[in-house]
Parts: structure tokens; sequence; C-alpha cells
């Protein structure tokens, strides 16, 4: 069955530290990872990886390339989970094949081990499995205040802005678009009100949501 789409993910914004000395791959992943959604942060060495985590960053994800000048990829790692990060979901991308199958004091399995080059799919399918994202098969391609602004703000009755308030303090995408749509079905005149907080929330704006209905009075 073909995959749909992936135009980014629902929920908080998950955090993804690429290790690698050569700038061309920090860039690659970075240009795959950003426009998704992911806050992107790179080292070029495990010494940087290992004082960035050391100054208190906390990524959700390492993608960890092995052969690097100064301490290698194996040994960062080991060096991570031995200062306690256990929390870091931890992947090695590198073009060396024959490290796939070894065995490792750090936790990595088979399906932890990226290849290069690297397969955007498979790059995208582990993310997946690991931070369990539910990906959005629709653009986020509407500017926040592209929208709305040259009609009338009209809000909704006091219950529906109850109701989108609580789901978008709960970050709750799918639920927020709900709550939208019931509210265009049933108060059409909010249209400038609903493009403006559909936009917010294909961007992840939600504190910026949270900020704007606690200022509306109906």
């Amino acid at each position: 069955r073909a995959k749909k789409g992936r135009y980014g993910y629902a929920g908080a914004r998950r955090r993804v530290l690429v290790v690698d000395n050569e700038d061309a791959d920090r860039e690659l992943m970075v240009n795959v990872l950003a426009p998704l959604g992911f806050e992107t942060r790179t080292a070029a060495s495990g010494h940087d990886c290992l004082d960035l985590l050391a100054a208190g960053y906390r990524p959700d994800v390492i993608l960890m390339d092995l052969a690097m000048p100064g301490i290698d990829g194996w040994e960062t790692l080991r060096r991570v989970r031995a200062a306690g990060h256990s929390a870091i979901h931890l992947a090695i991308v590198s073009a060396n094949a024959f490290d796939k199958g070894l065995e490792n004091a750090v936790g990595i399995r088979f399906e932890d081990f990226i290849l290069k080059p690297v397969r955007h799919r498979e790059l995208l399918d582990w993310l997946e499995r690991r931070l369990l994202l539910v990906w959005l098969d629709a653009p986020m391609h509407t500017p926040a205040r592209a929208v709305g602004l040259d009609m009338p703000r009209v809000y909704p009755a006091l219950a529906q802005l109850d109701a989108l308030r609580e789901v978008v303090g709960l970050g709750y995408f799918r639920g927020i678009m709900s709550a939208l749509d019931e509210i265009e079905r049933s108060h059409p005149q909010s249209a400038g009100f609903t493009a403006e907080m559909r936009a917010l929330a294909r961007q992840f704006q939600f504190e910026t949501m949270s900020r704007q209905l606690a200022a509306v009075v109906p």
C-alpha cells in the first residue's frame, strides 16, 4: 500500500540532533527534517555532541555518523548512555554497512542503523516508529497571518470557543481542526476567525492560539 504524503506531524515539536563531520551530510538531513517541523541542531564531532548535552540540550533523537575524527560515533554513543541520557532515541547513519550487524553496548539494533546515502522514506519510517508520529497528509503552506485579515473577525458562541480553547491547550491537532470545522458549519460568519486559527494550527503555533483565544470576548 502506497504511503500518503508526509507534510509534518501532529503534536509537540520533536528535537533532532544530527552528528556528522561532513557539512553536506548535516545539511542534507536538516533539509529533509526542518520543513516537516522538526527542530534540528547539528554537531560536527562527537565532542561537540557531548558538549551540547552537557550544556543542557535535550534532543528526542540523535542521528549519529560513525567515522569521525576524534572520538567515533560508537564511542560518542557509549558516552551519551554513560552520562544517563537513556530517554534519547539513537540511530546510526553511516555508509559502513559492515557495522550494521555488530553487537554493541549502547542498544543500537539492526533496525536503528540507516545506511548512507540516506533514503528519505527509511529515515522518516524510523522516526515514525521511535517517536510514534502521526503524520499530516496535507501541506502546511498557509502563512499564519496571510488569511482572515481582510475578513471581519466574528467570533462564535462561547461554548464553541471554550471547546476550541480546550483542544488548543492540549495541543491536539486533529481536535483543533475538528472544532474549527464545526464552528465553520454552524457559524459561517466566523470564517475570518477560523481561517486565522487554522493557519496558526497548521504551523503548530498553539501558544499563540491560546493567547489570542484568551483575549477573545464573543
